[in-house]
């Protein structure tokens, strides 16, 4: 079968990933454990609004802090919701050793989930046989079938580029695709002419241009905050509208400015954007956080609220 006519719910490829997926958090209650009900409700919100898919346990799911055990019973839940919403679904699996990684694949294909991002280790970095050794091992935890997609950021070790995935694709069959969180333009072009066979995301800050120039898709935090309102970025982009995309992508611009209310104490990736999606009804709210990193407090994200009211009103979901 043409690996176009597959539809993602099915499987993941090369050819075609892509859409708005969202980034959901995992949600604890106030014994720290991990809060079934409100995850689940969260993805059926989320489903609702049209998203193309979601994932869970990556930076904004707090996967530094969540051991196994723990793992296995997120994914639990995460893969009994997505299959019974019809809707395609990837865990992240990084962790700090190959092991680690190893058997997070290992159970998340053993449930269904089609794909996964992965994230180099991020003690020290790893010469060139260790890389290589490293995807293969990445390669051999998993089904033919199961999507590898490269969590490709400039915080951690290894960091690739376009020559890098033009080797990388040839020698890992299922690497299927990008999660490229950079901001530089030429090297996206790069990217995008070294290895336009893969499948690469961007995120909010460069989606219109970026998509075109041939991303696929995104790996979305503001969904949190508004999903129809990226799904119907997506959209314009998609129908060539790029006088609305252009739009967007600025007032994207605006609401990351009224963010930094958020970052502005240091806090990054899910410890923010769960308070974000806390100054929004448009997700069952939750902004417990685990140690060592402490939620932003309810007063912070009240002025953040207020300032979004005042700034970006277009961003606000009204339901």
């Amino acid at each position: 079968m043409d690996a176009t006519a597959v539809p993602m719910r099915e499987r993941l490829t090369r050819e075609n990933l892509h859409g708005v997926w969202a980034a959901i958090a995992t949600p604890f209650d106030q014994d720290d454990r991990f809060d079934e009900g409100v995850f689940r409700e969260n993805l059926r919100r989320l489903h609702a609004a049209g998203v193309h898919g979601i994932y869970t346990t990556d930076s904004d799911g707090e996967f530094y802090a969540i051991e196994l055990d723990e793992f296995k019973r997120i994914v639990d839940a995460f893969a009994d919701e997505t299959q019974r919403l019809g809707i395609p679904a990837q865990v992240g699996v990084t962790w700090c050793n190959t092991q680690g990684m190893i058997d997070r694949l290992r159970y998340a294909a053993s449930r269904g989930i089609l794909g996964a991002h992965v994230g180099h280790p991020f003690f020290m970095p790893m010469t060139l046989e260790s890389y290589r050794a490293f995807w293969r091992d990445m390669q051999g935890a998993v089904p033919d079938w199961f999507a590898l997609i490269h969590y490709n950021t400039p915080r951690v070790h290894n960091y690739q580029v376009g020559d890098d995935y033009a080797v990388l694709m040839r020698e890992i069959p299922n690497l299927v695709g990008t999660k490229h969180v950079g901001s530089d333009v030429g090297e996206f072009l790069t990217l995008m002419a070294r290895a336009p066979q893969l499948s690469h995301f961007t995120g909010e800050h460069a989606m219109t241009p970026y998509m075109m120039f041939g991303a696929r898709g995104i790996y979305s935090w503001f969904v949190n905050f508004n999903a129809p309102y990226v799904v119907a970025w997506y959209d314009d982009i998609t129908h060539g509208r790029w006088e609305q995309a252009r739009h967007r992508q600025e007032r994207m611009h605006a609401f990351s400015l009224v963010k930094e209310v958020l970052t502005d104490s240091g806090n990054l990736h899910g410890i923010v954007n769960k308070a974000m999606a806390a100054a929004s009804p448009f997700l069952a709210p939750h902004t417990r956080t685990r140690r060592p990193y402490l939620p932003i407090p309810d007063e912070v994200v009240d002025r953040f609220r207020q300032r979004v009211e005042e700034e970006c009103p277009d961003l606000l979901w009204r339901g």
